[in-house]
């Protein structure tokens, strides 16, 4: 297991680590291979559509927006197809129909300055977390990729928190809590879970705007972010689970203080269990 490079999360990194990358594993053909990736209408998630699709692979785009999914997938080359998906909305999940998939791209995701509420629940927890469970568990792939973020490795697990936000709400704290929850569940249902970096998007300028401006000169291309997403789904066998950053396998509690107490990671599964019965 190698040491998560705190100074390597931009393109400075990003081209350090890319010096020890296998040139041969980037140009292997991918046909036959069946991707979803939710949220792939833009940043990483279209940057991994185009790469898998130029390689071969079957790509299907699963977007909020059934316009803007095809205006993104009018711009990949390759067997694209777009699909309708609201991950967080339950009827949206339902009514989703795909063939056999090889990988399950878990990309889609959002952060809210506000509270709000979908079906119940608040939207960011709604969103990357027990939609993207509940979609595992109805779409059973060969291999699941979860996106997570460096912002997951500042918390501990909490599932009250994680569930219910404390008030006054604060949405950066909701979406890293989130994707602290996100390690841990990847690794419970044995999938793969990767930290793309600091990667130039929408989300990242929309939502942190602050943080881009100091960042955007250091920030990775899309495509550089998605890199360790397109190398996992290329693995031939799939590769065991793991956190993974710029190709590498790296720690999950970087920081000694963020390990879940005892118990915690047992309750968060438990509590996703329990909205297997609502689903349908």
């Amino acid at each position: 297991m190698h040491p998560l490079d705190p100074f390597g999360f931009g393109r400075p990194g990003f081209e350090r680590h890319a010096r020890f990358f296998r040139a041969e594993e980037d140009k292997a053909s991918l046909s036959g291979l069946v991707v979803a990736i939710t949220g792939a209408n833009g940043g990483l998630g279209m940057a991994a559509s185009m790469a898998l699709a130029a390689r071969g692979a079957t790509v299907f785009m699963l977007c909020r927006d059934r316009k803007r999914g095809e205006a993104a997938a009018a711009q990949v080359r390759g067997d694209v197809r777009v699909a309708v998906l609201d991950v967080a909305r339950r009827e949206s999940r339902a009514a989703l129909v795909l063939p056999e998939l090889d990988v399950l791209v878990h990309n889609a995701g959002a952060l809210h300055a506000n509270r709000e509420e979908v079906e119940g629940l608040e939207t960011t927890v709604a969103t990357h977390v027990v939609g993207p469970y509940l979609l595992s568990r109805r779409l059973q792939s060969r291999h699941s990729i979860w996106v997570s973020s460096g912002g997951g490795l500042t918390q501990k697990l909490d599932v009250a928190a994680t569930f219910d936000p404390p008030l006054p709400f604060d949405g950066v704290k909701a979406y890293a809590r989130c994707k602290r929850a996100q390690l841990v569940l990847a690794r419970r249902l044995g999938h793969s879970v990767m930290h793309p970096g600091w990667a130039d998007t929408g989300g990242v300028s929309g939502s942190l705007p602050a943080f881009h401006r100091l960042t955007r000169s250091i920030l990775r291309s899309p495509a550089q972010g998605a890199d360790t997403i397109v190398w996992l789904a290329a693995q031939r066998p799939p590769p065991p689970p793991n956190f993974w950053f710029d190709r590498q396998i790296v720690a999950e509690n970087p920081l000694p203080w963020t390990r879940a107490a005892a118990g915690e990671e047992d309750r968060l599964m438990e509590r996703l269990e329990g909205f297997l019965d609502r689903e349908g």
